[in-house]
C-alpha cells in the first residue's frame, strides 16, 4: 500500500481496494442503482423568504447522488459502510506516524465518525468549485477507463491549481476546506454510458472527534 504527499495537504494511494473488494464495493452501487437522486440544495424562497429543499442540476453539479448520514446503516451498503476499516488497516495511519509532518493530518484520529456521499457522474458530468463541510475527506474514485474520459480533480493548495488525474481505485485524502472540483466526464463514444460504466465518487466526510 503506497500512500504518498502530492502536497502539504492532499495524500493519494493508487490501487488502494484489493479486486475482491473492489467488485464488492461495485456490488453495493449496482444494489443502489435506484437510490441515486438529482442532487437536493437549500435556496430562500422569494416570496416566503424561508429556505427551502430542492432538487436540481445546476452549474455547481452535474451528477446523481446519495447520502449515508452519521450512524446511519441502510441496506445494500455493507461493504461501503466498510470501507473504514480499510482506511485502519492498510497502513494510513502508520504513513502519517512515518512522515512525522507537523500538518493538519494531525488532528485525524482512528474513531472516525463519518457521513458518506456518493456521487455517479455519466456523459457530461462534473462538480464546480466547491469545500466539503466537515473536516476531512476521503474520496475512492471508481472509474471505467475504457470508456471514460476527464473526471480529473482540481485541488487549489499551497498557492497553486493541483490536478490528480481521475483513474480506478484512487484514494484521495484532504481537509475538507481545500476548494476542489471535479473536471467534466466525457464518454469516448459521446454518450451516455450504462450504470455500471460510470465515475463514481465514494466520499467519506470525517469528524474529527
Amino acid at each position: 500500500m503506497k500512500y504518498k504527499y502530492i502536497s502539504n495537504n492532499i495524500i493519494i494511494c493508487d490501487n488502494f481496494l484489493p479486486p475482491v473488494i473492489l467488485k464488492n464495493i461495485q456490488s453495493d452501487l449496482l444494489k443502489n442503482m435506484h437510490a441515486f437522486k438529482m442532487p437536493e440544495w437549500y435556496g430562500t424562497n422569494t416570496i416566503t423568504k424561508e429556505k427551502e429543499k430542492y432538487s436540481a442540476f445546476n452549474k455547481s453539479c452535474g451528477g446523481y447522488d446519495y447520502w449515508i448520514n452519521f450512524g446511519e446503516t441502510p441496506e445494500n451498503n455493507e461493504n461501503i459502510l466498510g470501507l473504514n476499516t480499510r482506511f485502519y488497516n492498510q497502513g494510513f495511519f502508520s504513513f502519517l506516524q512515518n512522515q512525522g509532518r507537523d500538518n493538519v493530518f494531525k488532528f485525524l484520529k482512528k474513531d472516525l465518525q463519518a457521513k458518506i456521499h456518493v456521487v455517479c457522474y455519466n456523459h457530461g458530468g462534473f462538480y464546480d468549485w466547491h469545500c466539503d463541510t466537515e473536516f476531512f475527506t476521503f474520496n475512492l474514485i471508481i472509474n471505467d477507463e475504457d470508456e471514460l474520459q476527464g473526471g480529473d480533480m482540481l485541488f487549489m493548495d499551497d498557492g497553486r491549481i493541483i490536478e490528480i488525474p481521475s483513474r480506478n481505485n484512487l484514494m484521495v485524502v484532504f481537509p475538507s476546506y481545500i476548494n476542489h472540483c471535479i473536471t467534466p466526464i466525457l464518454s469516448k463514444s459521446g454518450k451516455d454510458v450504462s450504470f455500471t460504466q460510470q465515475r463514481f465518487s465514494i466520499q467519506y466526510w470525517v469528524k474529527c472527534s
